[in-house]
């Protein structure tokens, strides 16, 4: 049992880190995982010129009816700023991470207001789930 355990921690990390890595060849921007600190994110608008960076989190995993499989939520956010070529670079994503190991779900579209100014940063959720085996 615990040789299961470990080989489906190897296999998050390495679906992780795929996923990382789909997502740079689409568009060459940082990846962090859950959260993003003060200093990388200003490192980030330095680079970029704004805020224009993904984000990635792993959700809430269900069993399978047949309780063979475990389905995990992702969440990957893609945060621009001054970019004309979302739904391009959406559609781009969702066909880079789609397939074995990553399956989309739907995405969502929002507007982040910029402190007290009158400038948005666009927000971008693309919900994908994974399936593993179950190990319990």
């Amino acid at each position: 049992m615990i040789i299961n355990q470990v080989s489906l921690i190897d296999y998050l990390n390495k679906s992780n880190e795929k996923l990382i890595e789909e997502i740079k060849k689409v568009i060459e921007l940082e990846v962090f995982q859950d959260t993003v600190s003060d200093d990388s994110l200003k490192e980030v608008i330095t680079k970029t010129g704004g805020y224009n960076y993904f984000r990635f989190e792993t959700g809430g995993m269900q069993l399978s009816s047949d309780e063979a499989t475990i389905t995990q939520d992702i969440l990957v956010s893609f945060y621009s700023e001054n970019r004309d070529d979302l739904d391009v670079q959406s559609i781009k994503l969702i066909a880079g991470i789609h397939g074995k190991l990553f399956k989309f779900k739907n995405s969502k579209k929002y507007l982040i207001k910029k402190n007290k100014e009158d400038q948005y940063i666009d927000e971008i959720q693309l919900f994908f789930t994974r399936r593993m085996k179950n190990v319990c």
